[in-house]
């Protein structure tokens, strides 16, 4: 017999040995039983389609609603191609914000329930506190990018040479507020840029009457 042939029946004999011996062991005495396992709540897959649509939908309403502010009184720079690309793109700039900022807030949740459980290592303390920073620099870019936005609607107002915004909606309530008003005490009704005007030929009158005298 070769000594490869000997060193395989040992390890058979040791096998045969092992398994006599724990033939009455029993393994289930040894496993945990589902009571002392943490709770680790019902397994949920996210839709992060749905989440990167809704997302999506909001964007495209801040952007709407801003570029409706300031160039509502100018139909005709409004649906300027540029104006709508632009609106596109900055729409999906600020949609991918909102997204991460949800899934930021995700996995913060998800690290806090681990905490909950008891995972209370340092590595564990640490990653919640860099998702903490994070949220925080989340919330400071969106804040960031409405400023932004706003001041290049301002600055292309200014360079089309139009300073006021003429919204259709605030100019009606304001001018509602001024027929209530006129109504009751009788005066002559008119809007705040006529009001304006007739105030600053007043001023000017005034300047020239000084002059002559």
């Amino acid at each position: 017999m070769s000594k490869l042939e000997n060193e395989q029946n040992r390890v058979m004999d040791e096998f045969d040995q092992i398994q006599s011996e724990s033939g009455g062991f029993d393994i289930s005495k040894h496993l945990a039983k589902p009571e002392d396992l943490p709770d680790l709540g019902e397994i949920e897959i996210y839709d992060y389609d749905t989440s990167i649509t809704v997302a999506s939908q909001q964007s495209m309403e801040v952007l709407e609603s801003l570029i409706d502010l300031y160039l509502s009184d100018v139909p005709e720079l409004k649906d300027h191609p540029y104006i709508k690309n632009k609106m596109k793109e900055d729409a999906m700039v600020y949609a991918e914000a909102i997204f991460l900022t949800k899934m930021t807030r995700k996995a913060f949740l998800g690290q806090m329930r681990q905490v909950d459980n008891g995972d209370n290592s340092a590595r564990m303390h640490e990653v919640v506190n860099q998702t903490i920073a994070q949220i925080r620099e989340n919330a400071k870019f969106l804040s960031g990018q409405r400023t932004e936005l706003e001041k290049f609607y301002k600055t292309l107002r200014k360079d089309v040479g139009l300073n006021e915004i003429e919204n259709p909606e605030v100019i009606k309530a304001q001018n509602q507020q001024m027929v209530d008003a006129g109504s009751s005490d009788g005066g002559m009704i008119t809007d705040n840029r006529k009001l304006n005007e007739l105030i600053k030929s007043a001023m000017l009158n005034k300047e020239e009457d000084k002059k002559k005298k």
